[in-house]
């Protein structure tokens, strides 16, 4: 049981830094190479919040809703907003190859930037959540 959960931590984050960083990279430099970028990042997106999901029900599922307990709830519904927010942009990344791209990258660009900022919240949550 402690091996798969560790596992499990070990996949949530490694999916999760990928998710983050690719986030920013897109925010950072305007939704460019969301062609190529968007659909992977969602897939890790999916795949981390199935995996912390997965660990929350076997190792947090019987804690008590205790302030770091709320602390980590709070920043795990910031992720899911960050991946509904990108989902939602998903129809803009098709878009890009059959018109003009300035204005599916500007939208783009926008759930982005509105999901990088959820996604810096959900980090500070989970570092700090086992600190309060």
């Amino acid at each position: 049981m402690a091996t798969l959960l560790v596992t499990l931590i070990v996949l949530h984050v490694l999916t999760g830094v990928f998710w983050a960083g690719s986030t920013f990279v897109l925010a950072r430099t305007a939704g460019a190479n969301a062609e190529r970028l968007a659909l992977p990042q969602f897939g890790a997106a999916l795949l981390t919040l199935a995996l912390g999901t997965s660990i929350w029900a076997m190792a947090l599922s019987n804690v008590p809703a205790i302030p770091s307990i709320r602390v980590l709830g709070a920043g795990a519904t910031c992720a899911l907003l960050a991946a509904i927010v990108q989902g939602l942009a998903l129809p803009a990344v098709r878009r890009l190859r059959e018109q003009d791209p300035t204005a599916p990258r500007k939208r783009i660009a926008i759930h982005q930037r509105i999901a990088s900022a959820l996604l810096v919240v959900t980090v500070t949550c989970m570092a700090l959540w086992s600190h309060i």
